[in-house]
């Protein structure tokens, strides 16, 4: 079982690995040639622009979906890089508060000639006079709010034969982060807000056709009989509408992997829609034996079924689709009115990941998406939490297919957090936006949990009641939470999972301290938590920051901050200097950032893989990446540059890692696979800073099915270096080796003033001293590597390395450029980077790449150390050594 769940992780060539998700049997995604502008450039009347023949010659064009500012960029409207300082500000323009008109011409095929044809919007920011071949269909009050799905009946207005224009008079939300604002996408402090507020076409829009009726949100629920898994007890539901003013009889088929066949009459009264339902109990056929199940990453094969479904009028088919889903159930359960435990399938998950955001001007790209799953799970991660930012259905259907569990649901911090203050307009936007996510996202594999709020339940009560009525009458299949916090909802009881901080720096040992269970230790389920900033590497940060601003207290390190009690890196700074010593360079600070980075993020995830169902159930980093080039809250930087963090994540939640307490000094084992393993060793060596060993042990140990295990406790040693290491060592019984954990540690410890915590931090009366680590005896380091066989586009090399001195090579760095003086090759896939070895010691490292991103160079690996000696250090031609710790 091992060996197979091993294989899941490769191959790691980045190409689009999987087949399409759904279809139907006539769908009109209206991408690209639409034509953008401003309704102050073009003044004409909407009745003439939304006509045949208009000049939009001078208009913009644009692919939807786009958002205002996003379709400028792409037509390079602006001199400069708004990623750039604070470039961002000179995107401010009065037109941005005035409606922008998107406009696009369009023909059906000769095939869908008389049949009713519905325009459906999907994803408008925020609100839109909509028009076709010049009249007005549907006005700012019916056509608003980007999470909504309206679909408009246009049949009396489209031209069959001929052209067709529509036209979507757009105006932009305005203070989506303020309590009495539109109910809009919404950053809180993550980032500055893009001046257009992401007005614009967030999402698809498309034309349907149907020959009197249709049936559509396709949605197959699992239950089995559990703990068996023997046999899934399959319901099929769907909405079947008249189109029609007169009444209809339809026959609804359906079929899962086109063996399971099954249908009923349906009667429908003029323009009525119903839902449909096929159970188990009278459809025995439904009743799957052996079936192909899905399950998350690490737990098993993310196996996906199809389910198609089609409507039929006096035996002709109206229409048809089909879509893929997952034979999965989703439960959860209360341990303790603190925790909630999530199960999959019958199985408790530990759940660890980081929370997903968009691009700032809400820029896809389905090779970006699928290069970020990709990150996410090299990392060995589980869940996407998304927090009031829905992605598209290609993001959705990779987390279906790459095995990725999603958290998602409405956002803090402005409108949607703040009810009360909602007039009926909004609430009616607010009600349609959770009828639409709930058809939308309902028949999901990946989708593990809805979040009725974020960091507090509805402040109305009543509100919380009709969310939880749609989403029960719409048959969501999984769980359903009133908040991401600990708060008690008034109406549906404990959450069970907590938001309770921090968001800023903490030392390694916080995670396993908070015995208060009042802050951000390993208990309950953290749905947003994180040691604070993440240091970019140079080669990121001088694309974003002036090289003469490359200071920490600079407006432009200071802008690419969050907002509000994030606009700084102060609290990281003032613990990096105390920690590591004063900094003499931005370089110095970097580097020493990354090994700050790597502890506190590896300590937090190993916490919570250490006390796993202790009432700890799962943790997700906040967040996974920035919306924009950011200095805090990511684990792999806008570039996709992997680097501290990102490392100290992989490397806790490797699947059976050897790791260290800092609380109890302890060695244990944490084991992620779903099957119990025997005949392992662990060896623990302590070094000091000039590399002799000053303690060495081995225990054999087995350990149960996702489980963790205390080994032994390290012992009091005298004779320790101020800073010194501890390496650890897990290997199966063939003598494998499993997991390789280095720690450097300090004799000065850590002291946490837990009585000044505050919602987003504790600080350090007494900070551990690494200042000793700048005086590591120089090494030197060999290089060599073999490129394997090629796997499709991508390219892996096994990269060996060898610490040829005497002291211990630490925080060996490993980096692939498109030639010697070429770009980081990114992304890029390393099984294991920012490493120590020591004296002596070697190890392969395999590297992986898509071709393309290559540039067609020919791979030059750089590597660096802390205390690399360069001109001692030897490799062939593709190999380059620089300094670990620069000082200039």
């Amino acid at each position: 079982m091992k060996k197979f769940i091993l294989t899941l992780i490769l191959p790691l060539c980045f190409q689009q690995a999987f087949s399409q998700a759904r279809q139907e049997s006539f769908q009109l995604i209206l991408k690209d040639d639409w034509k953008m502008q401003s309704a102050v450039t073009d003044v004409a009347p909407a009745d003439k622009i939304s006509k045949e023949n208009y000049d939009t010659q001078n208009w913009y064009k644009v692919s939807v979906p786009t958002t205002i500012i996003a379709g400028l960029l792409a037509n390079k409207v602006y001199d400069f890089d708004p990623f750039m300082g604070r470039n961002l500000k000179k995107l401010n323009d009065p037109k941005l508060d005035k409606p922008w008109w998107f406009r696009r011409e369009f023909t059906l095929p000769a095939a869908e000639n008389g049949k009713n044809v519905i325009l459906r919007l999907h994803g408008i920011n925020y609100k839109a006079n909509v028009w076709l071949n010049g009249v007005k269909i549907a006005d700012s009050t019916q056509t608003k709010g980007p999470f909504r799905i309206i679909q408009l009946d246009v049949t009396k207005h489209i031209n069959y034969t001929g052209n067709n224009v529509l036209a979507l008079q757009i105006t932009r939300p305005f203070t989506p982060n303020k309590a009495k604002g539109d109910l809009a996408i919404d950053y809180a402090d993550w980032i500055p807000y893009p001046p257009d507020y992401n007005g614009g076409i967030v999402n698809n829009v498309e034309i349907k056709t149907y020959d009197k009726v249709g049936v559509q949100y396709p949605l197959v629920t699992t239950r089995f009989d559990l703990p068996s898994l023997a046999v899934a007890h399959l319901y099929v539901d769907a909405q079947v509408t008249n189109y029609t003013n007169t009444a209809q009889d339809a026959v609804i088929k359906g079929q899962i992997n086109s063996d399971v066949s099954f249908e009923q009459k349906v009667h429908l009264l003029p323009h009525e829609s119903k839902n449909v339902n096929f159970s188990p109990e009278v459809y025995k056929q439904l009743n799957i034996k052996n079936p192909r199940i899905w399950w998350p990453w690490q737990y098993g094969k993310a196996e996906l079924n199809r389910v198609e479904l089609s409507a039929e009028v006096g035996g002709k088919v109206s229409n048809s689709l089909w879509e893929k889903f997952g034979i999965r159930q989703m439960d959860s359960k209360l341990i303790d009115n603190e925790s909630r435990e999530f199960i999959v399938n019958g199985k408790p998950i530990l759940i660890r990941g980081a929370a997903w955001s968009p691009d700032i001007f809400q820029r896809r790209s389905p090779e970006r998406q699928e290069q970020e799953v990709r990150l996410v799970r090299d990392m060995n991660m589980n869940i996407i939490r998304s927090e009031g930012k829905m992605e598209d259905d290609n993001f959705y259907d990779l987390c279906d297919q790459y095995g990725m569990l999603v958290m998602t649901g409405w956002m803090c911090c402005g409108v949607w957090q703040h009810p009360e203050h909602w007039d009926t307009a909004e609430r009616k936007v607010a009600m349609a936006s959770d009828s639409s996510v709930m058809y939308w996202l309902r028949n999901k594999a990946s989708l593990m949990v809805w979040l009725n709020g974020s960091d507090m339940p509805p402040t109305d009560t009543s509100v919380e009641r009709d969310y939880l009525k749609i989403e029960k009458t719409l048959k969501w299949p999984n769980p359903t939470l009133s908040t991401a916090n600990e708060t008690k909802s008034k109406v549906s009881g404990y959450s069970g999972v907590k938001m309770a901080g921090p968001y800023e720096w903490v030392p390694p040992i916080y995670w396993e301290t908070d015995a208060t269970h009042k802050f951000g230790g390993t208990w309950s389920f953290a749905t947003e938590i994180s040691p604070g900033p993440s240091i970019p590497p140079y080669e990121s940060l001088i694309k974003f920051i002036p090289k003469d601003s490359l200071s920490t207290s600079s407006p432009a390190w200071l802008y690419h901050c969050g907002t509000g009690s994030f606009g700084t890196t102060k609290v990281f700074d003032k613990a990096l200097s105390n920690r590591y010593g004063e900094s003499t360079s931005i370089k110095n600070y970097i580097a020493k950032a990354q090994a700050q980075n790597y502890e506190a993020h590896r300590a937090m995830m190993e916490a919570y893989g250490f006390k796993k169902y202790n009432t700890a159930t799962g943790v997700v980093q906040w967040m996974l990446a920035n919306p924009w080039p950011g200095l805090i809250w990511h684990t792999y930087d806008y570039y996709l540059y992997p680097a501290g963090t990102y490392f100290g994540m992989k490397k806790s939640m490797e699947p059976l890692h050897v790791m260290y307490s800092y609380k109890s000094n302890e060695v244990g084992v944490i084991n992620s696979y779903p099957e119990k393993i025997t005949g392992l060793q662990v060896k623990a060596t302590i070094y000091n800073i000039d590399g002799t060993v000053k303690f060495t042990k081995t225990a054999p140990v087995s350990i149960e099915a996702d489980a963790s295990k205390v080994v032994f406790a390290l012992p009091a040693i005298t004779g320790l270096s101020p800073a010194y290491f501890v390496r650890l060592q897990l290997s199966d019984s063939q003598g494998k080796v499993e997991s390789i954990n280095w720690y450097w540690l300090s004799q000065k410890q850590e002291v946490l003033n837990w009585k000044k915590s505050n919602w987003y931090t504790t600080p350090e009366s007494a900070y551990a001293d690494y200042t000793a680590l700048q005086q590591i005896p120089k090494t030197a380091l060999k290089l060599g590597h073999v490129q394997e066989a090629a796997q499709g586009d991508s390219t892996t090399h096994s990269v060996t390395i060898t610490n040829n001195g005497k002291a211990v090579a630490f925080f060996v760095h490993l980096r692939a450029l498109k030639g010697k003086d070429g770009d980081d090759i990114l992304p890029v896939i390393f099984s294991d980077n920012y490493i120590s070895l020591a004296p002596g010691e070697t190890r392969v490292i395999k590297c992986t790449y898509s071709n393309k991103d290559a540039a067609g160079k020919a791979p030059h690996f750089l590597t660096s150390a802390w205390n690399i000696d360069t001109g001692k250090s030897k490799g062939d031609e593709q190999v380059g050594f620089e300094e670990g710790l620069p000082v200039n």
